[in-house]
């Protein structure tokens, strides 16, 4: 039996594709053969051309997932058209094209993405989501579609056990409270809002603070843009913007870091938030999108307004006893929900399902 994951693209550190690559890994160990499919983007996986997927996957008996995330007609045709009895969608969410208007080619992508949900729910195929609130998203196309709920693979675990770079953080040991933010510089992600909210923090409750943001930057535009909002606030001297960072010069932010602050207008699941909670970092969020369903009572929220979030970040960062409280927790839900071993057991048990249909 031949297992086929189709996605539009394969990148390691990009965290579809780590789900992609960490089910390959899974599928394999109970004696799939597996075979990657894209477009023909360059890949450090072998992968075969979709066009050639009817060639490959021949047999009733195969399988197929489909990794959604942006608009990739190959792949939801592949879906409708397989001859494969058993098939599935991961949907990971699709990033609202508004948030891209500058760059007509991503916004194109994500809208086509919008638009071909519907087409997968109205196939017979499996929907598994990285969020509840992702398949809230489906249900929106098509009210009532089932869908079962299944993190994504990613590295935290390896994050957890690797020896941290503490090059990284050489200049950051003068007992200033650090708040990170860690993700892509994108526009989704509301960095301005970030250092407003840092602006705020420092004149009101602590001017011995930095901002750390951790993150590849591959909108140039809204990079240029956030570093402009930084020198406008009057924060320049405060805030470090690294760029991309290697997962050694993560962990030793991570574990510099006294906040992690989450500023999203728009996550499907959010991987720095699982990031935090494993490694006991206390997180202040706002609860837009995945947010909340991933950080749950883990994560400290506040609207998103600067001084609002300036406030939650001083609350935890003087409270020492509900801090302890919800690094706890935070681990105790990042053991119990999105360690490797647990998605393992949550990816096994629904395949079983899925295969025994």
């Amino acid at each position: 039996m031949k297992a086929g994951i189709v996605i539009p693209t394969l990148y390691h550190g990009d965290a579809v594709g780590n789900d992609a690559v960490g089910m390959a890994d899974r599928l394999r160990r109970r004696g799939l053969e597996v075979v990657f499919f894209n477009n023909g983007t360059p890949s450090p996986e072998q992968v075969i051309h979709i066009d050639e997927m009817p060639a490959v996957l021949t047999s009733p008996d195969d399988v197929v997932i489909y990794h959604h995330s942006i608009g990739f007609e190959p792949g939801v045709r592949a879906i409708e058209q397989t001859v494969c009895r058993r098939k599935a969608v991961k949907y990971h969410n699709v990033t609202p094209p508004e948030f891209f208007r500058d760059n007509k080619e991503v916004a194109k992508g994500c809208q086509d993405g919008i638009d071909q949900i519907a087409r997968l729910a109205d196939t017979d195929a499996t929907i598994w989501t990285d969020s509840a609130y992702n398949g809230e998203h489906v249900q929106q196309f098509r009210p009532g579609r089932a869908f079962r709920e299944l993190p994504p693979f990613h590295h935290a675990d390896q994050l957890l056990a690797l020896d941290p770079d503490h090059r990284a953080v050489s200049g950051l040991d003068d007992w200033a409270t650090t708040i990170l933010c860690v993700g892509r510089v994108v526009p989704n992600k509301n960095l301005p809002l970030a250092v407003a909210a840092f602006a705020e923090y420092r004149t009101k409750f602590n001017p011995h603070a930095r901002l750390v943001l951790a993150g590849d930057q591959p909108v140039p535009y809204h990079a240029a843009a956030v570093r402009a909002c930084i020198e406008e606030s009057g924060q320049a001297g405060h805030v470090f913007v690294t760029g991309k960072v290697s997962n050694a010069q993560l962990k030793a932010l991570y574990l510099t870091a006294d906040v992690l602050l989450v500023t999203s207008l728009h996550e499907g699941f959010c991987v720095p938030l699982i990031e935090a909670m494993g490694l006991r970092v206390p997180v202040v969020a706002v609860p837009t999108a995945a947010v909340p369903y991933t950080g749950g009572d883990a994560a400290k929220y506040a609207e998103a307004d600067a001084a609002a979030l300036a406030g939650q970040i001083d609350a935890v960062l003087t409270d020492d006893v509900e801090r302890e409280r919800q690094t706890h927790r935070g681990w105790e839900r990042y053991d119990e929900r999105f360690c490797t071993a647990a998605i393992e057991r949550r990816f096994e048990g629904l395949v079983d399902e899925w295969l025994a249909r």
